[in-house]
């Protein structure tokens, strides 16, 4: 079979994405079946330093920060982000920019034999997660990549990203808290379990300040593994030129944070691998830099729309806190969609004491790792009378919610999953 376009490498795709839950997280099963494409591909994983970034917030932007200060260092690096907000090519960056469909339709056509072998094994058919993961190392190691910054998809232990075995892998832990709780367990601990075990044998790790009980499991982990361990101090990222020197185009308290986390592990890696940091580089980095879809201030229709992908209560907290430290005493235009089986209740009693209005919508995925389907309008709607709001809206046509909300006054607001802020974003494109 030849995939000639790249409408055609999409649509080869999104057939291997799982249709049931238990095909979307299949576990042990899962890496396993991983490993062994990667095994047929040639195990590039192996033959490529790997920097891996696990945990529940802020994973996407520390991923996104290591990669630009690597770059400004003169190095060559891979970035994998998962989710996508509008191409699946930006899981392939090298040095910030997305391949071209060409070279990606190229690369899924020397792979689609590999993943027909692996289905007709006992191992079954690759899931659409597993596949781009698979891609992923063979793209950077053939790209030469000196570093590939990998963020996990879902967990850490059992995720299709954690197929490295080399001592030099580093492992990035971002703030853990609860989320995806029916897959990775219903407590801290169990979380924490989850993303810590991303930490190789007797290789280097490095976290950010975390709750105590997190903090507990994570060290647990790193000694059984005799591995090393640094925690990232809250007040103190690095004794010098930290962040908080540094101006920080990034908004929000917590990109602070993540600055940290980013600048800490490229410190590290520039002591191991005989690099020496360029500190007025890197403040050029933390001054310019722009992530999509993570307080993402843009005018449209001469409003001013911020948009953010914050899914579970921890990253809505923060991001609140952000968006009022930034506008005070402002009332905000919400809009609003949740995916399936989050914990909208609590993020919604962080955003109504701040929310002139809220418009509810919906949207619906089918070119991600998995099928995407929002929480019901009506659902939420029932909750926001329950907790004595009744200014809101519910407009299920995306397009015709996102038409709606721009007649509203600024600032507006689109937050409660990166598959909205990805759905509008195409929108926005399309016009």
């Amino acid at each position: 079979m030849l995939i000639n376009t790249f409408k055609q490498a999409e649509a080869f795709l999104t057939l291997h994405i799982p249709k049931t839950s238990d095909q979307t997280f299949s576990g042990e099963s899962g890496l396993k079946r991983t490993k062994y494409f990667l095994h047929l591909l040639g195990d590039p994983q192996e033959k490529i330093k790997v920097i891996h970034v696990a945990g529940t917030s802020g994973k996407g932007s520390t991923c996104y920060l290591i990669s630009s200060i690597l770059i400004s260092q003169g190095l060559k690096v891979g970035l994998h982000q998962s989710p996508h907000l509008t191409d699946v090519r930006e899981r392939y960056q090298i040095n910030n920019k997305i391949i071209s469909e060409k070279e990606f339709t190229s690369y899924l056509n020397k792979v689609v034999p590999i993943i027909n072998a692996v289905g007709k094994t006992f191992h079954g058919n690759l899931t659409y997660f597993e596949i781009l993961v698979g891609l992923a190392y063979l793209i950077f190691f053939e790209k030469k990549v000196d570093y590939a910054v990998m963020e996990t998809g879902l967990g850490g232990w059992y995720d299709g990203t954690n197929v490295v075995s080399r001592f030099d892998k580093l492992s990035v832990l971002t703030k853990i808290g609860l989320d995806h709780t029916a897959i990775l367990g219903k407590t801290i601990e169990k979380i924490a379990l989850q993303k810590a075990m991303i930490i190789n044998e007797k290789s280097q790790a490095i976290s950010i300040y975390q709750d105590p009980k997190a903090e507990k499991v994570i060290r647990e982990v790193a000694k059984n593994k005799q591995a090393n361990i640094i925690f990232v101090n809250k007040k103190n990222y690095l004794e010098e030129d930290s962040p908080q020197d540094n101006k920080l185009s990034l908004i929000g308290e917590y990109q602070r944070e993540n600055a940290g986390l980013a600048l800490t592990a490229v410190y590290y890696l520039g002591l191991r691998d005989g690099f020496k940091l360029d500190l007025n580089k890197i403040k050029k980095v933390f001054e310019t830099i722009n992530f999509p879809g993570r307080f993402d201030v843009k005018k449209i229709a001469d409003k001013v729309v911020i948009f953010d992908g914050a899914h579970n209560p921890q990253k809505m907290e923060a991001f609140i806190g952000s968006l009022t430290k930034i506008y005070p005493k402002k009332k905000f235009n919400f809009l609003l969609a949740f995916k399936k089986g989050k914990d909208f209740q609590n993020m919604l009693k962080k955003i109504v004491e701040f929310a002139e209005s809220i418009t509810l919508t919906s949207f619906y995925t089918e070119n991600q790792d998995m099928i995407n389907d929002s929480e019901e309008s009506k659902v939420i709607g029932r909750y926001l009378k329950k907790i004595g709001f009744d200014n809101f809206e519910i407009n299920l046509s995306l397009e015709k919610a996102w038409k709606y909300i721009l007649t509203k006054k600024e600032p507006i607001v689109v937050v409660g999953s990166l598959y909205l802020v990805g759905e509008i974003f195409k929108l926005i494109k399309e016009k």
